[in-house]
This record gives structure tokens, C-alpha cells and sequence, in this order.
């Protein structure tokens, strides 16, 4: 009996020790895509903005093409309204894509002393009200709202944010007598294999990976000349689809 105890709490151990790795890693992740943008983020919004160019032409092409072929006139308005419904999703990504942009430069940045403080706060309240580590807790929706805001602060380095609701939570602890020792966790061997999994992906996948061309001034530079080279091979083939374009009889003045 002592045996099974000692393994499942070196099971409950190991499981606690790679949620808080996995969150770890995915703040790491979110640094490194904030880090990436702010290096490389106008880059990356003109290389997109020159893509949409050039696919915008070739749907406008495709639908004088398609015109012709049935011997149809091709007018400027309906063309413009066809070709714009089918523009809306790469908008929508383009819009995205400037807002990271602003939000990574507005990111809040911490000393390292601030850093270490934000990452023993998070991992106390962790160990304490995490829904997976504490499954007993999952219906009290005070302590699960203090978790989601616990989750955002951590993300986003609010080390006063987390200093409050570590306030409130243990608070609330209090009050109502809840233990904060180990429980049981269903099925945790099957769990742990999952976060290992996971951490794996995280590891080698971006925005993680983005580390190695921030890291490394010979891959950072390599970067923006492969970004230049993008936006210039763009430039060139946008050129020969206004030519393609040009040899179209469009009706009303296209702009």
C-alpha cells in the first residue's frame, strides 16, 4: 500500500512539474513571437500586403477570364463586388497580422528580477487552483474566474495583477478550509504522456522556434534579406499580372 502511495504521488508530481513546464513554454512562445514581430514586423506586413496584391489580380483575371470564355462583358462594378467577397478572408488575416504587430510593440517588457517574481507567483497559484491539478475545485466559478485571470496575467507579465489575485485566492481559500495538498487526478499516467507530447511540440514548433533567428545575428539578417527578396518577387510578378490584366476590354475605368 505505502508502494502504490509513493508512486502515485511521484506521478502527481511529475504531472504538476510538466503543466507548469507547458505553460512555461508557451509564455516562452508568445515572448519569442512578440520578439519576432517587433524585429521583423513590417517586413512581414509589406511581403503580405504585396501577396494579396498579386492574388487579388489573379482573381480579377480569372473572372475576366471566365467572362470572355462565356462571351460576357466584363464590368468594373460587378468584377470589383465579385472579387472582394472573395478577398474578405486574406483582409481579415492582413488586419490580424498589423494589430500583432502594434500589440508586440506595445508589449510589456520586465526586468529579470520582475520575471522571476511573475513565474513563483504563477507556479504557487498553480499548484493551488489549476483546474487540471485540482479537478476538486472545477465547480467553485469564483476560484475558475480568478484562474482565467491568473492565466492572461502570466502572459501578458502583469506582476501586480498576480500579486492581487494571489491575494484573493488564498483569501477564498481560507474562508471556505480548502486543503491545498495533492489529489487524485484521473487517468494521470495517460496525462503525463500527453504533456510530454505537447511540450515536445511546443519545443519544435513556432512561434518557439523563432528563438533560433533572434538568437543568431546571421539567421536574423538572413531573415529580413529573405523578406526583402519576398517582397521584390512580389513587386515583379504583381507588374507582369497588371500587364495580363491590361489586355482585358473591362468596361468603366478600373482603379
Amino acid at each position: 500500500m505505502e508502494e502504490i502511495i509513493r508512486s502515485g504521488n511521484a506521478s502527481y508530481i511529475l504531472y504538476e512539474e510538466l503543466l507548469l513546464k507547458k505553460e512555461n513554454l508557451r509564455r516562452e512562445a508568445n515572448q519569442y513571437y512578440d520578439e519576432y514581430l517587433r524585429e521583423f514586423g513590417e517586413l512581414l506586413t509589406e511581403a503580405f500586403l504585396k501577396k494579396i496584391e498579386c492574388i487579388r489580380k489573379k482573381k480579377i483575371i480569372a473572372y475576366c477570364q471566365k467572362c470572355v470564355n462565356l462571351g460576357k462583358k466584363i464590368r468594373a462594378s460587378e468584377m470589383e463586388a465579385a472579387v472582394r467577397r472573395e478577398m474578405e478572408e486574406y483582409e481579415q488575416s492582413l488586419k490580424q497580422l498589423k494589430e500583432s504587430v502594434r500589440n508586440a510593440r506595445d508589449a510589456r517588457l520586465v526586468s529579470r528580477e520582475d520575471a522571476r517574481r511573475i513565474k513563483e507567483i504563477y507556479y504557487r497559484l498553480a499548484r493551488m487552483i489549476h483546474p487540471d491539478m485540482r479537478p476538486d475545485l472545477a465547480e467553485d466559478s469564483v476560484l475558475q474566474g480568478y484562474w482565467n485571470r491568473i492565466v492572461i496575467a502570466y502572459r501578458c507579465n502583469h506582476l501586480q495583477e498576480l500579486e492581487e489575485l494571489e491575494t484573493l485566492v488564498n483569501s477564498r481559500l481560507e474562508k471556505q478550509g480548502i486543503s491545498c495538498g495533492m489529489h487524485i487526478i484521473p487517468g494521470i499516467e495517460e496525462k503525463i504522456r500527453q504533456l510530454e507530447k505537447e511540450i515536445e511540440r511546443i519545443l519544435s514548433t513556432s512561434p518557439y522556434t523563432y528563438r533560433f533567428d533572434l538568437t543568431d545575428d546571421r539567421k536574423r539578417t538572413k531573415r529580413r534579406e529573405e523578406l526583402q527578396k519576398e517582397i521584390r518577387e512580389y513587386e515583379q510578378y504583381s507588374g507582369e499580372l497588371s500587364e495580363i490584366l491590361n489586355s482585358f476590354p473591362i468596361q468603366e475605368m478600373y482603379a
